[in-house]
């Protein structure tokens, strides 16, 4: 399926399940620009512990997501409860999810190259995330 045809809800939702099922992360999610606005939002989730991803608002720069959308680059990282909500890095999914490690990647739709989500995976037990797990989610990307 390309990703230039996508029907966001049916499409963003039947992507993350399929990498939920055929992986062994616990928890897959995909952040999106909420509409109209500089903000992003976690809208398509598998593996949730609950309903608090849907109350996460963050800015540009701020979270995995924010940090993916930010730089157009993929991001990983282990230990993330270390994270306070004063660090730069603080994470709210990985709170709120109690996500150990995880890594994203940037949702390209068009030909300008300009981020329009995060592809979010991770691990609530001690397995690690690197550069491999964000190759992973991109060949996912690729492939669906």
């Amino acid at each position: 399926m390309s990703l230039e045809k996508f029907d966001a809800h049916n499409d963003y939702q039947s992507l993350v399940n399929h990498v939920y099922q055929c992986t062994d992360f616990d928890f897959v999610g995909v952040a999106l620009p909420a509409a109209g606005q500089s903000t992003i939002k976690w809208y398509f989730v598998a593996g949730n512990q609950n309903e608090q991803f849907r109350k996460i608002v963050l800015r540009s720069g701020i979270g995995i997501a924010g940090l993916v959308v930010k730089t157009g680059k993929p991001f990983w990282q282990n230990n993330l409860q270390r994270f306070e909500y004063s660090n730069q890095l603080y994470t709210p999914i990985a709170q709120v999810e109690a996500l150990q490690s995880a890594a994203a990647i940037p949702i390209y739709t068009s030909a300008i190259r300009i981020v329009d989500g995060v592809l979010l995976a991770g691990y609530r037990s001690d397995q690690q995330v690197s550069q491999e797990s964000t190759s992973r989610l991109a060949n996912y990307l690729t492939t669906f």
